[in-house]
């Protein structure tokens, strides 16, 4: 085993110490990924997802399902460690991933540019007492042709998110 001293970068996280907690980031990350898909060029969005977009079930021609799948679990990963925000819009992408249409990959560029636009936001937690706190919040229909069921939840320790 060897100390390798304070954590920098760990699972594409930056990681920074301050007086009062630590700061979590991955615009490393993000920056990774719109380099991998040729998107360094993409226009910003301010929101994750854009309401006119009706993902419903493709029943035409799959568009590209590898390369789709592959931009999910990018995002997956980014979603899962510093960007809980995008869960929601993520959930909405996930399903259907065999088959994407058009309205998919549209949606997809949007969170794309949105996290091109947010890559320097931080997680960042305090000092806070230890304490977790676990909301959910449940739908049972999400659309007039999509009765499958919906869920958010967010759980905070100390104060900040962590799922």
């Amino acid at each position: 085993m060897k100390d390798l001293n304070e954590v920098d970068i760990n699972l594409h996280i930056k990681v920074r110490k301050h007086k009062k907690g630590f700061a979590l980031c991955q615009s490393y990350f993000i920056e990774k990924v719109l380099k991998k898909f040729n998107y360094l060029n993409i226009k910003e969005a301010n929101t994750q997802f854009d309401v006119s977009f009706k993902l419903t079930k493709n029943t035409g021609k799959s568009i590209a399902q590898i390369e789709y799948a592959t931009k999910i679990g990018s995002l997956i990963c980014v979603m899962h460690c510093t960007r809980p925000n995008i869960v929601l819009t993520m959930c909405k992408l996930f399903r259907y991933t065999s088959n994407p249409s058009m309205n998919r990959w549209k949606a997809i560029i949007r969170v794309l540019g949105y996290l091109k636009k947010t890559m320097n936001f931080i997680l960042f937690y305090n000092n806070f007492q230890v304490m977790l706190k676990g909301y959910i919040d449940a739908s049972s229909i999400t659309s007039a042709s999509d009765n499958k069921l919906t869920f958010e939840y967010i759980f905070n320790l100390k104060g900040s998110v962590v799922s």
